[in-house]
């Protein structure tokens, strides 16, 4: 099977989830002889393979991340040209390689950075097409003010897709409401984890994603205040990069419990590793989640979650306690019990660890090519 695969974001350049699961994927589908080909822009960071069956190729450069949003009428222009330009050059290349090396059996897109690039080779090559979403418009504005233009390219991909598929039942219960896709088009494939070692434990309590409306970080830090009225010894580390870090720093400044929160910005692999390792309770109050790969990161280093209600990872986790993100009230219930009760605490360490042998790549790859399969 040769499978042409259009991203945005692969590791060592790594702006969030998105690139967690190409890397898994990819190279997951090249073990089981899948030839993969993955398409995506040129960054500082070189990316390579180690695997015969998997070659990335690098078109064209970009300044847009995966998760950007054009915030002011002075980018627009800059934003949409971008990536417009981008999914043009990828098209070119893919429809260069089919004339040189013969089709693919599949082309395979994630979210809408990518999914003109997809449609094009489709309609020039007759190549099926594969969508995968990862989080939508709806999810990255937290519901508030969704923009039109991301809304129009996510529901032209979705519909012009063989089939698509959806990280969570909660996001595909969001494209059937909101996108008028048929359920029968939709499969659910939940994402995976490469585990991380535990470390020595301390009395932390972690955050960790893009501090944006989506993420919830706000209500994590309401939750910590409270917390800190029975727990004062304890450390809140929030750790990530985006445009909602001053409004947070202030926050905490505001709560008076700055000298309790730790801001650390964008984190290394191997920084997000430790801090997983020594943090005692892992927190996700997300607004709306996909799926959350964070949370089995830090399950898979031992570490405790409290997943919002409102996240594909709660659908699928059982070992985990819920939360509805804006109850920061029973947030910082939960997080004081964890914290409190060592049973507690050594049960749900213990018993999420054993689930998470259960969220493998290979598995995740099965399921990929099981779609390949049924639109060739």
């Amino acid at each position: 099977m040769k499978v042409a695969m259009i991203g945005w974001e692969y590791p060592p350049f790594k702006a969030g989830g998105l690139a967690t699961h190409c890397y898994g994927l990819t190279r997951s589908l090249a073990d089981k002889n899948a030839k993969v080909f993955f398409f995506m822009p040129k960054t500082k960071h070189k990316p390579s393979s180690d695997k015969k069956n998997l070659k990335i190729i690098e078109v064209g450069e970009s300044e847009i991340f995966p998760y950007d949003r054009p915030d002011s009428k002075e980018i627009e222009g800059q934003f949409f040209e971008a990536v417009y330009k981008y999914n043009a050059l990828v098209a070119a290349k893919i429809n260069i390689s089919v004339k040189n090396d013969g089709k693919f059996d599949v082309v395979h897109c994630h979210d809408w950075l990518t999914m003109k690039a997809g449609i094009a080779v489709k309609e020039e090559t007759g190549t099926p097409l594969v969508l995968t979403i990862h989080s939508t418009e709806y999810d990255r504005s937290g519901w508030l003010y969704p923009n039109q233009w991301f809304i129009d390219i996510e529901k032209e991909g979705m519909e012009k897709a063989d089939k698509i598929i959806a990280v969570s039942n909660f996001t595909k219960n969001v494209i059937v409401d909101k996108y008028g896709i048929s359920p029968d088009k939709i499969s659910v494939v939940h994402n995976a984890v490469h585990p991380i070692p535990e470390g020595q434990k301390q009395e932390i309590v972690l955050f960790l994603g893009r501090l944006t409306i989506q993420k919830g970080a706000e209500f994590f830090l309401q939750a910590a205040n409270k917390v800190l009225d029975y727990e004062p010894n304890t450390r809140f580390v929030v750790a990530g990069d985006g445009d909602m870090l001053p409004r947070l720093i202030h926050q905490s400044i505001d709560m008076g419990i700055s000298d309790r929160v730790i801001f650390t910005g964008r984190l290394t692999e191997d920084e997000v590793k430790h801090i997983y390792g020594i943090s005692s309770v892992y927190v996700m109050p997300s607004v709306s989640e996909p799926f959350g790969i964070t949370a089995l990161e830090a399950i898979s280093a031992g570490t405790p979650t409290i997943a919002s209600k409102t996240a594909g990872f709660s659908e699928a986790f059982k070992n985990c306690l819920r939360v509805d993100f804006w109850d920061t009230d029973e947030m910082a219930n939960k997080i004081i019990s964890l914290l409190r009760y060592d049973p507690l605490h050594r049960t749900l360490s213990s018993e999420g660890r054993k689930e998470i042998d259960i969220f493998t790549w290979d598995r995740v790859a099965d399921k990929t090519l099981d779609v390949y399969n049924g639109v060739m």
